[in-house]
């Protein structure tokens, strides 16, 4: 069975880096695996909540629909872990590392867990 990877992403220049903060990342990069571990799909969907700093919890409900597995973010709150957690989406945290090296750490199993943000953003998501 296939396994469906997202990544936040944020731009700079003509690199794609994990986004230190997924709800105010420019885009998701999705990939899919196959059981060997390679890459057989690459999707792209953007955040419609770019740039804003509120909804970042309304952020989950709408990367499920690409039935992903797995999220990469540099940082994320409590509150939206949780909410991934719900929806069966596991969360890895990784700041500071470009999209391709994320990928590749991932698939070598070198990348898994999560720390919550330092920063309280949980604000966001206090009346979902």
């Amino acid at each position: 069975m296939n396994y469906r990877l997202a990544v936040a992403i944020e731009e700079n220049g003509n690199k794609e880096i994990v986004a230190e903060h997924f709800g105010r990342c420019s885009k998701f990069n999705v990939c899919e695996l196959d059981d060997k571990k390679q890459v057989i799909k690459y999707e792209t969907y953007f955040n419609p909540l770019a740039g804003e700093h509120g909804g970042a919890c309304q952020l989950p409900g709408y990367v499920s629909q690409f039935n992903v597995n797995t999220i990469i973010a540099g940082g994320m709150g409590q509150k939206a872990i949780s909410n991934f957690l719900s929806f069966g989406i596991n969360v890895i945290t990784a700041p500071g590392i470009l999209y391709g090296e994320a990928i590749d750490l991932f698939i070598k199993g070198k990348l898994s867990g999560y720390e919550v943000c330092s920063q309280n953003h949980d604000h966001e998501c206090h009346n979902n």
